[in-house]
């Protein structure tokens, strides 16, 4: 929640309506917010950067659209860490429990998975802090259902990141609604008309996924979570890892470099759809800007997002270069679990350089190290957070589980924390 974007959208983000209930600090703003619009800010905050954690059977960023509503319900109703923690593992096996059983359709028709299941697993989080029996949990999940959204056309833009606010919002009030008596078809996901048959068109939802194994292993456990190592698509990620190991073990001059071929999952296509990045949002879904800058500057950080990077005439003359395609080995569904990335670049010299790497790292099977996440979460804290503040936040988040009561952890996150 520390994390701060230069989109647009705080600037034009206002709250929609206030309430008499106590409210939270958590928004990455000065001043208290209602609860649903702590969770629209700081949903769309924490993903403005496409720095967040990963999950393959979500397809999408896990961790977002749950903190972001839980962590405000939690502060309002003074929650225990341990409450907020064990909300937060049953909205992750949620969504991703349904994204096992409606993946990869669900992605590959168009919808942005975190905002469209991350819903389901914001308003299941929010029903556990509420105390929400059975009976009322299947009602919110059944409102969450009609609010689901979000397209991946948008991104790219301000709207990505705010199909996560979005989810965030909607999850809680989804479950204010179903504690207040409201009510939604119980059956709204596996109806002939519900969710799963409008968002999976032509296919067949594997509802069976959903249950097996549900919480044995808990899907933070197997497949695990991703940490990025870049603030990119994560697809750029194993042909960022293969560039800068090749530049790294050739020492290749940028101005050397004739062309550089992608070769890609199916898949990529789909999330990288820039061929030429014109805003450092468009950078971030762009296999030629990524590759061309990680040549360019021998790493890719933040700084590498930022608009007067994309704007220099350095990476404008490489982008031509790179050429992205579906590698004939990774064309169906069947090539999931093993996907891979292959770059070829040709130098001026005639020589032709060659990396695969099929688990980029950051991912659960290649982690990050513990000093690395401490590195990333100080980068980013950095622009929001004094030194001293960043560390009370990792402290605080480290204990967490302890904690009688999370509202310390929301002030030290909150606003005017410079």
């Amino acid at each position: 929640m520390v994390f701060r974007s230069s989109s647009s959208w705080r600037a034009t983000w206002r709250p929609r309506h206030s309430t008499s209930s106590p409210r939270p600090r958590s928004a990455r703003r000065a001043g208290p917010s209602s609860t649903e619009d702590a969770a629209l800010a700081n949903g769309t905050s924490s993903h403005a950067l496409d720095y967040d954690d990963l999950n393959q059977s979500l397809s999408g960023h896990p961790s977002v659209p749950i903190l972001a509503a839980a962590l405000p319900l939690a502060e309002r109703r003074r929650a225990s860490g341990a409450a907020l923690v064990t909300a937060f593992v049953a909205g992750v096996e949620i969504e991703a429990k349904l994204g096992r059983a409606l993946n990869p359709a669900l992605y590959e028709i168009g919808w942005h998975a975190t905002g469209v299941l991350g819903i389901f697993g914001a308003a299941a989080a929010a029903a556990k802090l509420l105390g929400l029996s059975t009976e009322r949990t299947a009602h919110a999940l059944a409102i969450a259902a009609s609010m689901a959204s979000g397209i991946k056309a948008n991104f790219g833009t301000d709207c990505k990141p705010l199909h996560v606010g979005h989810a965030a919002r909607c999850g809680i009030e989804a479950a204010l609604l179903a504690e207040a008596g409201f009510t939604g078809n119980p059956r709204a996901l596996e109806h002939g008309d519900g969710f799963g048959a409008t968002h999976v068109t032509g296919n067949r939802p594997a509802w069976d996924l959903t249950t097996a194994g549900l919480g044995s292993p808990h899907d933070l456990v197997d497949p695990g979570i991703g940490v990025k190592r870049f603030p990119a698509c994560a697809s750029t990620h194993q042909a960022l890892d293969a560039t800068l190991a090749l530049a790294e073990e050739h020492a290749i001059d940028p101005a050397a470099v004739v062309s550089v071929e992608c070769g890609v999952n199916y898949m990529a296509p789909h999330q990288l759809i820039y061929d030429q990045a014109e805003t450092g949002l468009q950078g971030k879904f762009s296999m030629p800007y990524c590759v061309s800058v990680a040549l360019l500057d021998r790493t890719v950080g933040l700084a590498q997002f930022a608009e007067e990077r994309v704007r220099r005439s350095d990476v404008k003359a490489f982008m031509p270069k790179v050429r992205m395609f579906v590698h004939p080995d990774q064309t169906s569904r069947e090539s999931l679990p093993t996907r891979f990335t292959e770059v070829a670049i040709k130098l001026a010299d005639g020589r032709r350089l060659v990396k695969s790497v099929r688990l980029a790292k950051g991912q659960p099977q290649h982690p990050l190290s513990d000093a690395e996440l401490t590195t990333k979460f100080h980068d980013c804290a950095a622009r929001v957070l004094s030194r001293e503040r960043a560390e009370s936040v990792l402290a605080a988040v480290q204990t967490l589980e302890i904690a009688p009561d999370v509202s310390a952890l929301a002030r030290l996150l909150a606003g005017n924390a410079h």
